[in-house]
């Protein structure tokens, strides 16, 4: 599933609720292809996962720090592949 496709499974948080952690994490879901795959990455339940995008919970420094991984990974592996 390419990144655009991704989209509709992974929500962004409103406004009021965005923070660092849940954009880090709405962009980790992206890359990754849904929330399915997140979730199963992170080792934890989709319905959680669905929380900490919308900003209904807080993100675990844990889990943050995944996500920023995720996410530094895919830059690096983009800049490597121009």
């Amino acid at each position: 599933m390419r990144i655009s496709a991704a989209r509709a499974e992974c929500p962004t948080p409103p406004p009021s609720r965005e923070s660092t952690q849940a954009r880090t994490l709405h962009r980790a879901c992206l890359i990754l292809g849904g929330a399915a795959q997140l979730a199963s990455h992170l080792g934890v339940p989709e319905a959680t996962l669905q929380a900490w995008l919308e900003g209904r919970e807080e993100v675990p420094q844990m889990v943050f720090l995944a996500a920023v991984e995720i996410v530094l990974l895919h830059v690096d592996q983009s800049t490597r592949s121009n």
